[in-house]
């Protein structure tokens, strides 16, 4: 887990950096207030929502982690996450579609690769996290994985 800690930590930010430079807050203009209701706001937690949808699948999470460096074929893909061909291929398209991979055919070889570095550093970022809680008391941890995973 330490070395995970590291080579993640390595290329993301810390959080209080996140939330000092790049949170900004709307206000409501007469109280001041944050607004969570604006129809501008709302739009971009919509699609902030749909963003992290795509997080939201582990087979997804593998196929980031192992394309994020090379281009990889279809057929390496489904070997690094033992994971079945049309599985594969169905979470690759969904994510060729949002934009976050890009898609080469090279002769009979369908490659794919990671296209958003700001999306691997926002995994890379909440694996970190997540290492780092699991670690920090384990047993909270698996309580609360426990529970997220029945919901």
């Amino acid at each position: 887990m330490e070395t995970l800690v590291r080579s993640f930590s390595d290329i993301t930010p810390s959080v209080s950096d996140i939330l000092l430079n790049e949170c900004p807050v709307a206000l409501d203009q007469k109280t001041g207030r944050p607004d969570t209701n604006s129809p501008e706001l709302i739009k971009v937690f919509n699609a902030v929502a749909r963003y992290f949808s795509l997080l939201s699948d582990p087979t997804r999470l593998k196929i980031l982690h192992f394309a994020c460096r090379e281009p990889r074929s279809v057929s390496e893909i489904v070997q690094a996450t033992h994971a079945t061909q049309t599985n594969v291929s169905r979470h690759l398209a969904l994510l060729h579609q949002a934009g976050l991979m890009h898609r080469q055919r090279n002769g009979k070889r369908v490659l794919y690769w990671t296209r958003d570095p700001d999306f691997i550093k926002t995994c890379c970022h909440s694996c970190a996290h997540m290492v780092h809680r699991i670690e920090s008391d384990g047993s909270l941890q698996e309580n609360w994985l426990e529970r997220l995973s029945v919901d």
